[in-house]
């Protein structure tokens, strides 16, 4: 964010040295595009569900515009023991910009994940009362869900004299509503593996439900299509 409040600073410069009629109030000096291309560089580093995400922007107006990100999660840390993870990841938005010269904004986005870890471990059978009578090698999933919302804020530069590459930093605050449980499997089964911070201790078909804050953040790389 200093970063964006010295762009801003050396624009005001320039302007005064040489080019005084850009501080009309009829002149935005911000990018005018229409249409982005966007990725998300950060999601690559998600260990506990790492995603390549590719997105879009269109801009409506100069306050307004709706954006749409989706992703492919092939990777995770959440069960270490996952052998395989599958999923997606979609983030549909509406965005408002502010400021001056509408480099910073203001972000509503709904957040969609669905994942699937392929587990090769042992998995427990006729439960009673969270112990089973035996045990299981097999290959089993575990399927989870998220639902939720974000709202962010953040800014953008410029990182071309063409301006049609940008960079955007955020940060925001959201909630997740999360099912969780055995995909596929007896009612009677049980993937135990003891305790867990970011996860069910023991997880069984029963879907388990919970919400929790979350607070993304990021960089985001933009290409200006037209």
């Amino acid at each position: 964010m200093h970063r964006i409040y010295m762009l801003c600073l050396s624009l005001l410069l320039v302007a005064g040295v040489g080019k005084a009629q850009l501080l009309s109030s009829k002149t935005w000096r911000g990018d005018t595009g229409k249409v982005y291309l966007r990725v998300n560089p950060s999601g690559l580093i998600d260990v506990y569900d790492g995603n390549a995400t590719i997105g879009g922007e269109v801009r409506l107006n100069r306050t307004w515009s709706v954006t749409m990100d989706a992703g492919f999660i092939f990777y995770s840390e959440y069960i270490a023991e996952a052998k395989k993870t599958r999923g997606i990841l979609l983030r549909p938005g509406i965005r408002l910009y502010a400021g001056k010269y509408r480099d910073m904004f203001i972000d509503l986005q709904f957040h969609y994940k669905e994942v699937r870890y392929h587990i090769n471990d042992w998995l427990g059978k006729d439960v009673v009362n969270t112990v089973a009578a035996y045990e299981a090698f097999k290959v089993f999933q575990d399927r989870k869900r998220v639902v939720g919302g974000h709202i962010m804020i953040g800014g953008k530069e410029f990182l071309s004299k063409n301006r049609r590459l940008l960079l955007e930093v955020y940060l925001g605050f959201g909630l997740h509503y999360k099912e969780e449980g055995l995909y596929h499997e007896e009612s009677n089964s049980q993937y135990d593996r003891g305790f867990g911070i970011y996860r069910a201790s023991n997880i069984s078909p029963e879907k388990r439900t919970s919400i929790a804050p979350a607070l993304p953040g990021g960089l985001r790389l933009l290409y200006m299509i037209r």
